[in-house]
């Protein structure tokens, strides 16, 4: 048959992309590590405020009341825009938590692992900002619709 109609071009085949780079990856990594930890901080908050005011539990309410409530579903919601790839809501989510650790160094209460978690908040603040320049560089890349065809 190809006798008689003549040699017809192939059609061109999708083009399949390469594994993404180690760097990449390890960018993936920390940013659903970040938006985890902003999800459990924000989850804790609600949990131990609401039982803390609730069932009236003067240990708990030491640290937790209803303002914890309320910034537990703030970060809630921050860590869900996180997650969908949002570098505004994690800028917002380190200040929020930057605030509240200014807040406890303020008051006399000095936690290394606090510094330590904004530490690890803003390197994922860079990872974000990794992926979505590679997002971006993705987006730009011409595709298969939009290369010519052979006739």
């Amino acid at each position: 048959m190809c006798a008689v109609t003549g040699a017809v071009a192939p059609a061109q085949q999708p083009q399949v992309r390469s594994a993404l780079p180690a760097e990449i990856q390890k960018a993936q990594k920390r940013v659903r590590h970040a938006w985890q930890f902003i999800a459990f901080i924000g989850a804790l908050s609600v949990v131990a405020g609401t039982v803390a005011e609730l069932a009236n539990v003067d240990l708990l309410q030491n640290y937790f009341d209803w303002y914890s409530v309320a910034e537990g579903a703030i970060f809630l919601v921050l860590a869900y825009f996180v997650r969908r790839g949002s570098l505004i809501a994690l800028g917002i989510a380190i200040g929020l938590y930057a605030l509240d650790t200014a807040a406890l160094l303020a008051t006399g209460h000095f936690g290394i692992i606090r510094i330590l978690i904004l530490l690890f908040l803003l390197r994922s603040l860079g990872s974000a900002n990794l992926l979505r320049q590679h997002r971006k560089a993705l987006a730009q890349q011409p595709t298969a619709q939009d290369q010519p065809r052979a006739a």
